[in-house]
């Protein structure tokens, strides 16, 4: 397993070419910003963080009718039922350029049937930040709807609180599809103001995030900041977990199945899509 670590004053980080997936995310006075995978061969799942691409999260039926003809998706080994966050984080990437602080990836894929795309995507820390830069460019000889992604996994402790706004949620229905928006959330799901989110199952999609998530730890001060050019921001967090995942995507669960194709981008051969993240750790 090919690994690759990167370090700069502030933080440092290892990365697989196995899915692109992080394996940690370290402060340089060893605090774990995202969780550390105790296994290189891990499952991709199990890792730091890993792109969802050319789409994020779960396609109802695994198929959409896309210019008369309907798209049946592949299958998953990680869902039974879906083409779960697509092949990009399943995939071998090749090491395009490395230096000490940032990496670039790059990704060749061809679903029979679907897509034909070139991926690219660049780590580099800056000061105590992490920027994350993932594009994807249509090799088709046809338009297609595009959709990109990041799955990060941030460690939290009972004295994390989070905080971010948004103007509505997705509610979880059966196979963690999304119910019908709704403009009122749930008083436990309201992070407009700093809250604790608990121990209980949280996985949904919450719209009119304005690119910005934060957790704070009330017990040391300390701040982790999650910013991103996305319109989504995904929010998974299972019972009892020591982590939760805040997911900037470019379009919501299941984007593909609405109408107006929401959030997705239709590439004709040749247009690219890009997407930014980045997430930081200040303390007082």
């Amino acid at each position: 397993m090919h690994i690759i670590t990167l370090n700069n004053a502030g933080l440092s980080l290892q990365c697989r070419l196995q899915g692109a997936a992080l394996l940690n995310l370290v402060t340089s006075d060893s605090v774990n910003i995202l969780r550390t995978t105790k296994n290189s061969l891990a499952a991709p799942g199990e890792c730091a963080l890993f792109p969802m691409l050319p789409m994020a999260n779960r396609v109802e039926g695994n198929a959409f009718d896309w210019r008369g003809q309907r798209v049946k998706l592949p299958s998953s080994p990680y869902d039974e039922r879906f083409f779960l966050h697509g092949d990009g984080w399943l995939r071998l990437w090749t090491l395009v350029q490395q230096q000490p602080d940032s990496v670039t990836l790059a990704l060749e894929s061809a679903l029979s049937g679907v897509c034909k795309y070139d991926a690219r995507l660049c780590y580099q820390l800056q000061g105590e930040a992490l920027l994350a830069t993932l594009s994807i460019t249509n090799t088709d000889d046809q338009p297609f709807p595009f959709g990109l992604g990041f799955h990060p996994f941030f460690t939290k402790t009972p004295a994390t609180t989070l905080w971010f706004q948004g103007n509505g949620y997705w509610p979880e229905r059966e196979h963690h599809l999304p119910a019908e928006w709704r403009d009122t959330m749930p008083a436990g799901w309201d992070f407009s103001s700093p809250r604790v989110p608990g121990k209980g199952w949280i996985n949904n999609a919450f719209s009119g995030w304005r690119g910005r998530a934060t957790l704070h730890d009330t017990h040391d001060g300390s701040t982790v900041t999650l910013s991103s050019t996305a319109d989504i921001l995904m929010v998974y967090q299972p019972a009892d977990s020591d982590f939760i995942c805040l997911e900037p995507q470019t379009h919501p669960v299941n984007a593909h199945n609405l109408p107006g194709l929401p959030g997705l981008a239709i590439l004709a051969p040749g247009e690219s899509l890009t997407l930014e993240m980045q997430i930081s750790h200040t303390v007082p």
